[in-house]
Order: C-alpha cells, then sequence, then structure tokens
C-alpha cells in the first residue's frame, strides 16, 4: 500500500471536499496523512487518516479571516484590498508551509502529495523532493486561457474578436499591473526557498507545478478552452456524503409535507468564508417572509417568521433533494452540490471566486446571480425577491439544472482522483 500526503489550506471549503478522499483511500488500505489547521483534526482523524497540525505556517480559523486581515491593516475593499489579501493569504503563507512540509515528508516519506488548488506550497515542496504530485479544484478553473477573461472578474468567454482583444489587455494589465509587486513577493519566496523560479504568472503555478490536475466539475459548467494543458482534467465534483452525522431538526417534518403539497422550499446559505449575514442571509430572509414558499436558513435559529426553518447546518445531502432553489453567494463547493441535485440557483456574491461561480451559472442557464453592493458585497431583499421569483417561475432553470445532475451523475470525483493517486503512487514506487 502507498502513503499519501495531504496538504490542505486550513479553510472550511477547501478541507471537506478533500475527506471522501482521504476516507477512500484509508479505506483502500493506504497510509493517509492530511496537514491542515487544528480545527480539522476531528474531521480528518474520522476518516481514517492521520491529521498533522499546522506548526510553523499559520493557522488562522477561515470564520475569522476578515477580523484578523482588517487587525493586520488591510485596506477597504477595492483593488488595493484584492492585492493585499492575494499577498497576505496566498503568497506571504508559503514560507511556514513549506517548512512544516518539509518535515513531513522528511518523516512520512510519501508516495504521492495531494493539495487543493490554493495551496501553493505543496506543488513547490513536491518539486523539491521528486514526489509525484495532484492538485485538486475547489474553485472554477483558474488557470490563464486565451478563451477566457482573466480569472476573478466574473466575465464570461469572449464573443467577438473584440472581446478577445479587451480580454487580453485586461489579462497583461492584471499581470504586470495589479499584481506586479504580488508576482515579485512570490518569485522571492521560491528563490529563497532553494527552487527554480516557475515561469509565468504566479496565479498559475499551483497548476503547472503538478503532476495532474483535476478539475471537479463536468463539461457544461465549465468553460470550454483549446488551450487546455494536457495534465488537467474533468472529474466531476467531490461530494461529502455520509462525512457528517444527521439528526433531522423538529421542524424537518415541515420541509417534507412543503415538498408533498407542492409548496416551494428555499434554501438561503452564506458560505464558509464571507460569513456576514448582513449580506445575504437578513436580506433573503426579510423579503422570502411574505412568500408562500418554505425557507430553510443555514443559521442560528433566534426566531424569524412564520415560513423560515433555521439550523445552523444540515448536510446539504439531505436536505438539496427537497429544494425548489438555492440562495447562496456562490461558493463553489455548495454550488456543485445544488447542481448535482438538479437545484437551480441565485447567486448573490462577488468576493473571493465567487463572481466567477456567478458567472458560470449564468452562462450554463442553471439559475440568476443579482447584483451586490461594490465595497460591502451586500445584496438586497428586493434583488433576492426578484431572482427567486424569477427561477420559480421560468421553467428553463429547474430544466437546464436536471440536465447537469444528468451529467454530475456520470462522474465520480473520488473514485477517478483517487484512481489517479493510487497509480501515481505505484509509478513513484
Amino acid at each position: 500500500m502507498s502513503k499519501i500526503l495531504f496538504t490542505l489550506s486550513p479553510v472550511t471549503g477547501h478541507v471537506r471536499p478533500a475527506l471522501p478522499l482521504a476516507r477512500a483511500l484509508a479505506e483502500e488500505g493506504h497510509e493517509v496523512v492530511v496537514y491542515t489547521g487544528r480545527k480539522f483534526a476531528q474531521a480528518v482523524t474520522a476518516t481514517g487518516a492521520k491529521h498533522a497540525p499546522i506548526v510553523q505556517g499559520r493557522d488562522l480559523d477561515d470564520a475569522e479571516l476578515d477580523a484578523w486581515s482588517m487587525a493586520h491593516g488591510a485596506p477597504a475593499p477595492g483593488i488595493k484590498r484584492l492585492q493585499w489579501d492575494v499577498l497576505h493569504h496566498f503568497v506571504a503563507t508559503v514560507p511556514g508551509f513549506l517548512a512544516d512540509i518539509d518535515g513531513l515528508v522528511a518523516a512520512e516519506r510519501p508516495d504521492v502529495i495531494v493539495m487543493d488548488n490554493a495551496f501553493l506550497a505543496g506543488g513547490i515542496a513536491a518539486r523539491k523532493h521528486d514526489v509525484p504530485s495532484v492538485l485538486f479544484s475547489v474553485s472554477p478553473l483558474a488557470i490563464s486561457s486565451k478563451d477566457t477573461a482573466p480569472f476573478g472578474l466574473g466575465l464570461q468567454p469572449p464573443r467577438t474578436g473584440l472581446d478577445g482583444l479587451r480580454y487580453a489587455l485586461l489579462d497583461w494589465f492584471t499581470r504586470t499591473v495589479v499584481f506586479r509587486e504580488v508576482q515579485k513577493a512570490a518569485e522571492r519566496v521560491v528563490a529563497e526557498y532553494g527552487e527554480p523560479v516557475p515561469e509565468g504568472f504566479f496565479f498559475n503555478w499551483s497548476q503547472t507545478a503538478v503532476t495532474r490536475v483535476l478539475h471537479t466539475s463536468v463539461p457544461s459548467f465549465e468553460y470550454p478552452r483549446s488551450d487546455l494543458p494536457a495534465n488537467v482534467e474533468l472529474v466531476g465534483p467531490y461530494l461529502p456524503a455520509g462525512i457528517d452525522r444527521f439528526t433531522p431538526p423538529a421542524w424537518w417534518g415541515d420541509v417534507l409535507e412543503a415538498r408533498a403539497v407542492g409548496r416551494p422550499v428555499v434554501l438561503v446559505t452564506q458560505g464558509t468564508v464571507a460569513t456576514d449575514p448582513e449580506r445575504l442571509l437578513w436580506p433573503a430572509i426579510d423579503e422570502l417572509a411574505d412568500e408562500d414558499v418554505l425557507v430553510v436558513a443555514t443559521t442560528e435559529d433566534v426566531g424569524y417568521a412564520a415560513n423560515v426553518r433555521a439550523t445552523p447546518f444540515v448536510p446539504f445531502e439531505r436536505l438539496l433533494p427537497l429544494v425548489d432553489v438555492m440562495v447562496t453567494n456562490g461558493g463553489f463547493g455548495g454550488v456543485q452540490q445544488a447542481l448535482a441535485a438538479g437545484v437551480p440557483l441565485v447567486v448573490a456574491g462577488r468576493t473571493e471566486d465567487k463572481a466567477e461561480v456567478g458567472a458560470r451559472v449564468t452562462w450554463s442557464g442553471v439559475g440568476v446571480t443579482i447584483p451586490t453592493d461594490k465595497i460591502t458585497d451586500a445584496t438586497t431583499s428586493q434583488a433576492v425577491r426578484d431572482g427567486v421569483r424569477r427561477v420559480l417561475t421560468d421553467p428553463s432553470f429547474a430544466r437546464r439544472a436536471g440536465e447537469l445532475a444528468a451529467e454530475y451523475a456520470e462522474h465520480d470525483g473520488v473514485a477517478r482522483t483517487v484512481s489517479v493517486i493510487t497509480e501515481l503512487a505505484g509509478a513513484g514506487r
């Protein structure tokens, strides 16, 4: 059997997708070590894997990300905040992670290193130690392409030659102006580690520095690319079925009854990073209170309107088959789960990778995006109501979501990824 080392960003949306992988590999008899934040120790060990805590790297609870950033001088939202976030959370964390991984490689002697696509240190360390590596995505495919706009802008593929020219100029501006200083910082980090600096834009290094890139989506939800690198494969999502214990809340029967009588069930979820309820949860709950729908909100039950049922957490694989529309800030993992269940979407969010997720929701016809404030990223009650009404009254969204669900059902992302990992482990040995 092989030894597999996972190196994961200490973020819920990056760790949870890896848990089914760790469990499947452990059940096959492989020795699995998962390097990530202490917050996830129990969830990791429950899969049968060994947890390796972050020691020299930054172990920051993702729920405290915004507060930490403000306490360390982050500017107001805008271009400067974007530059600051990428520098401090994506690049500046790399040296500490590398130091930890070096120790783990020496102690564990892994046959393969597996990482999420935000964990730049994993690929750099794998190259240094000549270990095969696998990257899985927790966002829309981020690698640069001549067939797409620069990642993060939320722009759909070019429709005309003029669009293509504009996107090429945006790409040049992004690389050479917006992220010029971050590029230099990333190059210094790699050079100081004693490794050759990779070619090209630092944002692509996570994908280009690894042996295989496994993108956790399906063709109908990802932009077509004529220049897709040969090491990239679309494998389907990692659905976290069975990793959470579930005790139905007292109101679970209300959901079953609504479904039985044809009353729409609307799920409202804020996500795991951008968690300020003022952005989406409160506007959605306030406006949907007077609608003839049953609202399930992932928040504390502190007393809402008669048609609202709340819980801090519910396994989506149990709830989504009973849902008619999901209102979300656009987290990639949650959107993938919704589409795998055939649930159309209303997306309100532009931070992190959410503009890209929303753009793909619109492009694929599985839902609508609604506007948010440029500074706070908060939406309005009216926008939520209009979005929900549009999705519920236009059957094309549910029909298209159902078509994607059938496509998702053709893929077993976990099984395919396990196959790739074990194949590389054997070749490495």
